[in-house]
């Protein structure tokens, strides 16, 4: 099932490159990136999980830090 859900994503995105040409087809998908990364809970996600990733990093840091 979910390799035909990809499949047809395929057909559709060569479709509209095709039928658009490749700079109209990639500077609406850039459009539409910055579109939804400028949503606040987009960038409140992504705060969040840099936040997160940096108590990650600090953490193992620390203890690798404590090994030696």
């Amino acid at each position: 099932m979910i390799g035909w859900i990809v499949l047809i994503l395929v057909i559709l995105v060569v479709l509209a490159v095709v039928g658009l040409g490749w700079d109209t087809f990639f500077s609406g998908v850039q459009k539409g990136a910055e579109k939804i990364s400028n949503l606040p809970e987009v960038k409140n996600l992504t705060d969040k999980a840099k936040s997160e990733f940096d108590n990650i990093v600090g953490n193992s840091t620390v203890d690798i830090i404590a090994i030696f």
